[in-house]
């Protein structure tokens, strides 16, 4: 990574010698084809595709019996979600035993860590095979069950909550590794690669529906061992890849941040709303979306996402910002009008259909950027941001198949459908909720805002030399560089023992010094300071 940034800056001091403008001339938005690249978005895509085929009613689970969610989806959707989401929640907890467990049998000398380190690659190995054919295992059980299964057997409910466990526990694992994947990366050499891999996923989708029980098998166990390989390419030990370029991966704080927060409840909020939705309808609507239409749909949702995705990183890298609100308002917009169109128009299933997977396709992919943001603007460790945000994810794709199924049983499916406009509405309104209270757009501009030319380490360096350029105190100096991490006054209380208002004044004097007069000046100077 380093050797990459000191080849940049090389190319353009070179440039500007020659009289040119390397910021005008060179793309905002690195768009990189070297084998890691390459890497990182074929297993990326192959993992979030294999989740969302599992998941999904139309895809490899997709019950023998009439919609309603039959024999075998609910209990193994029902296990896998919820065994993703304790384990990813509890993973900050458990990484941290795991830690102190490992550091009293090797000791502290740096020899010792340096052999541990080495055999932490070869034991990483084993364990992506390992779990790579967990993952596969699951997903061709799933087929297996659901393609021979056409009644209400108890011995074969057990068996698909013991796979959805297994599946659950391949998730999380994999969720983790990939959040620590793509951590080490910055920002602008990666982003198309993420989005690119988003929109990629749903093309499985688009020949899963008439692929039949062998081709639905093959691809369950493929996806799961094309994404293991892909991982082995990356820099690992001790089963915890490398991604924080010299920094611990022990956690910043003992208290999670609220940026953290903020983005974990808007994917509850935005999951729990499309999850439900989405199993409502299949539950109370007596007349499905045609079987062949659906392939349809997800060829609309691949090139909906791809263009919409293409045309905010066109616009990023044209005006040489970084611009995540975009994605996030598109989202946000899908999946009001996927509620409402599903309570409204439910007899549109293509239309419905359609907004509410383009919605789930966009807002994924935004709090993957979001949680990258958190790791490097307030040096949170990988495992406790994506643990938590993502961990809320599955627990909401749980609690909202649990809530209707609820509604199902009390209700009844006729009353349920005559209320479906209703629920549906009400959805709307909890992503409204979501958008301004949860996670509005001013916290979007302190997680990282338009700071995409910065690496890891520069921005530590930006603030040093801000600092000394305007003579800042060292206290001063140490308030300034946790501002510019995003961070508020409460936070700043806590980390540096000192009073509130000792913070204020702080913070007065320094934006006195500088000449601006708020924390969103404070990050266009370090912005405009990189030029």
């Amino acid at each position: 990574m380093e050797a990459r940034d000191a080849a940049a800056q090389g190319g353009e001091q070179s440039d500007a010698a020659q009289g040119g403008k390397p910021s005008d001339a060179a793309p905002f938005l690195a768009v990189r084809g070297s084998l890691a690249h390459v890497r990182l978005w074929a297993g990326f895509a192959a993992f979030v595709a294999w989740i969302n085929l599992l998941f999904c009613f139309e895809g490899l689970l997709r019950d023998q019996v009439a919609y309603g969610g039959g024999v075998i989806h609910d209990p193994l959707f029902l296990a896998a979600t919820l065994a993703a989401s304790l384990l990813l929640l509890a993973s900050p907890r458990m990484g941290r035993a795991a830690r102190r467990r490992r550091t009293a049998r090797r000791g502290e000398s740096e020899a010792g860590s340096a052999k541990d380190a080495e055999s932490g690659r070869t034991l990483s190995s084993r364990r992506l095979a390992c779990w790579s054919v967990v993952g596969a295992l699951a997903g061709v059980a799933g087929v297996v069950l659901s393609a021979t299964v056409a009644q209400d057997a108890v011995l074969f409910r057990v068996l698909a909550a013991v796979t959805g466990l297994a599946a659950g526990a391949f998730i999380a694992r994999f969720t983790l590794w990939w959040g620590s994947v793509v951590s080490s990366f910055d920002m602008r050499e990666v982003l198309a690669s993420l989005c690119f891999a988003f929109c990629v996923q749903w093309l499985p989708f688009i020949a899963v529906v008439s692929a039949g029980a062998v081709g639905k098998t093959v691809l369950a166990a493929a996806l799961p061992l094309c994404s293991g390989w892909c991982l082995r390419g990356f820099e690992v030990a001790g089963g915890v890849p490398h991604v924080l370029h010299g920094r611990s991966h022990e956690d910043a704080g003992a208290e999670g941040s609220s940026a953290t927060g903020r983005i974990a409840g808007a994917l509850f909020c935005f999951s729990f709303v499309i999850q439900f939705v989405w199993t409502f309808n299949v539950a109370m609507t007596s007349e499905p979306l045609d079987e062949g239409l659906f392939w349809v749909v997800f060829a609309v949702v691949f090139l909906a996402s791809f263009g919409i995705m293409a045309l905010v990183l066109a616009l990023m890298n044209r005006w040489r910002t970084y611009r995540m609100e975009l994605f996030y308002r598109c989202a946000f917009l899908f999946g009001i009008a996927g509620s409402c169109a599903l309570g409204v128009a439910h007899e549109q299933l293509f239309f419905s259909y359609t907004v509410v997977y383009i919605a789930y396709a966009l807002i994924v992919p935004t709090m993957w950027v979001l949680s990258w943001s958190v790791v490097f603007m307030q040096k949170e460790a990988p495992s406790r941001v994506f643990g938590r945000i993502f961990g809320l994810q599955y627990l909401a794709f749980f609690c909202a198949f649990v809530v209707v199924k609820l509604v199902q049983k009390f209700l009844g499916a006729s009353d349920a459908a005559g209320l479906l406009p209703y629920f549906c509405l009400a959805a709307a309104l909890v992503l409204a909720v979501a958008y301004v209270a949860v996670l509005p757009e001013r916290t979007l501009f302190l997680l990282s805002p338009r700071l995409f030319k910065l690496s890891h380490e520069s921005l530590d360096e930006r603030c040093r030399d801000i600092a000394a350029q305007y003579a800042l105190t060292a206290r001063e100096a140490e308030i300034f560089a946790l501002l510019a991490r995003g961070r508020d006054v409460g936070y700043i209380e806590k980390e540096l023992f000192i009073s509130r208002n000792t913070v204020n004044t702080h913070r007065k004097n320094l934006y006195r010094k500088l000449d601006i007069h708020t924390q969103q000046e404070l990050l266009s100077l370090i912005e405009e300071t990189l030029a």
